[in-house]
């Protein structure tokens, strides 16, 4: 069995990203700043995506990219992949997390 690393690393990133943005949907999180420094601080978010907000808001494409590729992992590997409501929003208007 070989195994895509890209994919692999990308999809531990998407799941805490999509976590993350539960939490900002839930208001458990109520700023993106303590998303992002809480992510690399707390949970060792890599440094250099500046942070799991800041990763879905420079994702190629911006938040629309990040959605289309979350939603191919949901079909690829399960429903954990599908973006919350606030995320595809943000998309949808041309939006990001600010």
């Amino acid at each position: 069995v070989t195994y895509d690393f890209e994919e692999l690393k990308e999809r531990i990133l998407y799941r805490q990203a999509i976590e993350t943005a539960r939490c900002l949907e839930e208001n458990v999180l109520t700023n993106v700043g303590d998303g992002n420094i809480g992510s690399i601080f707390g949970i060792g978010f890599p440094a250099w995506t500046g942070g799991v907000v800041q990763y879905m808001n420079g994702y190629p494409g911006g938040l629309a990219g990040f959605v289309a590729r979350a939603r191919e992992l949901a079909k690829r590997y399960g429903e954990r992949f599908n973006p919350p409501a606030l995320l595809v929003q943000k998309a949808e208007q041309g939006k990001a997390f600010a």
